[in-house]
């Protein structure tokens, strides 16, 4: 009873801490992210939280900022309503063709750099708008986002019959990454707006995953597959990213709840099962970058993204299961302070030495820990807030798809 009470404590700790950086960054970011010169947000900051231009402005990043500012203005974070305000209004007018599809790469002035559709992209942009009409109910988001989807299905269709390109025009590998993200898009655009376009793609895609992605003899899901969507072997490798199967476990659990489709739930936990056993490396407890599947490590190093990943497994498993192996208080609590110790503390050297409260360390070596990282990519956010803003829902009692997160 003593140990229950005091692992109770400490995820309690952990979660006032979670909710103190979020609160903290988003105050910070509301002012720094945004590009007021030209519109949409920096792409990148330097270690001591200045701005970085790499000479052009990804769609990709637009979409996941608009998304933080749109989730944290739900929750009542001072300024981030107008910051999501700020990232829509240059989707709307600089980020989509003229057949309301959504472009890859833009320059720093927002002018075009690359109007190719790019399947990461659009996931993206259609995840924006579902957040943005969430918080503010523009009827307008959802129109552009259901012409999207509608450009996609008539001019990204993989020759396979199954799924989409990753590129317009690139018949090259099909990629799991990007129909991961799609159907995190198409899942809240259904759930939040009610689109039928939205709910059609999202089973689309979950047919996807049962038939073609995930692999039941081995229990994983590839990353990279040839025209007839088996796994791609040309590297000599298949190729598994515990991050990922971790993301998929929550997608999964999530599309499950809204379709109620056990099948899903299944999936879900043959991922995480794998996951755990091989995802992690021993000497840390932080997810590594990929594995094969017999759990082989392919690349050792560490990124940010998989851990926050695993917390919102952890939280969606606690949901449905209560504890158990891997998401029980002591594993949540442990994963937080994983992510803390190792991400967002500046490092005893180099050049992160100097990161401030409010910044983070996307990509660490193995077994070194040292920075793998010249700067810190924007982009990554995104991962922080979601995993995050997951945990604070969950220890705050909302429901999911509520959007609230604390």
């Amino acid at each position: 009873m003593q140990q229950a009470i005091a692992s109770d404590v400490l995820l309690n700790d952990a979660v006032i801490k979670t909710r103190g950086w979020i609160n903290t960054t988003i105050s910070a970011l509301v002012e720094a992210a945004c590009d007021h010169r030209h519109g949409g947000y920096v792409e990148r900051f330097d270690w001591r939280g200045a701005p970085l231009d790499p000479g052009f402005k990804r769609i990709r990043v637009t979409g996941r900022q608009t998304y933080v500012f749109a989730h944290a203005a739900i929750g009542g974070a001072p300024g981030a309503h107008e910051a999501a305000s700020h990232g829509t209004a240059f989707l709307k007018n600089h980020c989509l063709r003229d057949d309301r599809q959504f472009a890859s790469r833009l320059a720093t002035s927002g002018t075009m750099l690359d109007a190719t559709a790019d399947l990461y992209d659009i996931a993206f942009g259609l995840f924006a708008f579902a957040w943005w009409y969430q918080l503010s109910g523009d009827t307008q988001a959802v129109e552009i986002a259901e012409a999207s989807i509608a450009q996609l299905s008539n001019t990204m269709r993989s020759p396979s019959g199954r799924g989409f390109l990753a590129r317009e025009g690139d018949v090259g590998p099909h990629q799991q990454n990007p129909h991961m993200h799609l159907f995190e898009a198409a899942i809240f655009l259904a759930a939040f707006t009610g689109s039928r376009k939205a709910r059609m793609l999202a089973d689309e895609l979950f047919d996807l995953a049962r038939s073609s992605l995930f692999d039941a003899t081995t229990g994983t899901l590839s990353e990279f597959f040839d025209a007839e969507w088996q796994p791609d072997r040309r590297s000599g490798s298949i190729r598994i990213e515990p991050g990922h199967h971790y993301e998929w476990v929550w997608l999964l659990c999530r599309y499950g709840e809204l379709a109620e489709e056990p099948e899903a739930f299944a999936i879900a936990d043959r991922l995480f099962a794998f996951a755990q056993t091989h995802g992690h490396d021993p000497a840390t407890g932080l997810i590594r970058d990929a594995v094969d599947p017999s759990g082989k490590v392919l690349a050792p190093d560490l990124r940010i993204w998989p851990n926050t990943e695993y917390l919102k497994a952890q939280v969606v498993m606690r949901e449905r299961l209560g504890e158990g192996p891997g998401f029980d208080d002591a594993a949540l609590t442990a994963n937080l302070a994983r992510i803390f110790d190792h991400f967002l503390t500046p490092r005893p050297s180099g050049p992160a030495t100097v990161l401030p409260v409010g910044l983070w360390i996307d990509y660490l070596e193995a077994p070194s820990l040292n920075p793998k990282c010249d700067h810190v990519p924007a982009s990554s956010m995104y991962h922080i807030m979601f995993g995050f803003s997951e945990v604070l829902r969950y220890a705050a009692g909302h429901r999911p798809f509520s959007g609230t997160p604390w």
